[in-house]
């Protein structure tokens, strides 16, 4: 019964480093395109030649897939360091746990915390340089 409950954790840890890198891509790739469509836009814009709209739509579209990606990554952090838990007891129970490398949540601390700053981080560009291609 332990190894069915092992592999069943080991599954959602698998799926939650998927859906992480999903999440990570995604809200990269969409802030880039957001970066450069709003870019052009606010330099239309500043001269008077822009869509306004379309600037903003991107503008709150990058607000959203930020937001999103960076509540889901801090939901599988959670889930994660449950997962790590419970396999935890089971290697502890099974007197195997010193097998472990140590610093091993660690590690996936510091993944989600560079997940985080890569989303937030091309968030924040996107928003922020066409605002101030705009202003300029």
């Amino acid at each position: 019964m332990i190894e069915a409950v092992h592999k069943q954790l080991m599954s959602e840890l698998d799926r939650a480093g998927r859906a992480d890198t999903v999440f990570v891509i995604s809200g990269v790739l969409f802030n880039i395109l957001v970066l450069f469509v709003n870019w052009a836009q606010a330099s239309s814009v500043a001269n008077g030649r822009g869509n306004l709209m379309i600037y903003l739509l991107f503008t709150a579209g990058s607000l959203l897939v930020s937001c999103t990606s960076l509540l889901a990554l801090r939901n599988s952090r959670r889930i994660c360091t449950d997962l790590h838990a419970a396999l935890q007891k089971i290697y502890t129970d099974s007197n195997v746990a010193q097998y472990l490398p140590p610093g091993l949540s660690e590690l996936g601390s510091r993944r989600f915390f560079l997940s985080f700053l890569v989303v937030g981080g091309t968030g924040t560009l996107a928003i922020l340089i066409p605002a101030l291609q705009m202003a300029a």
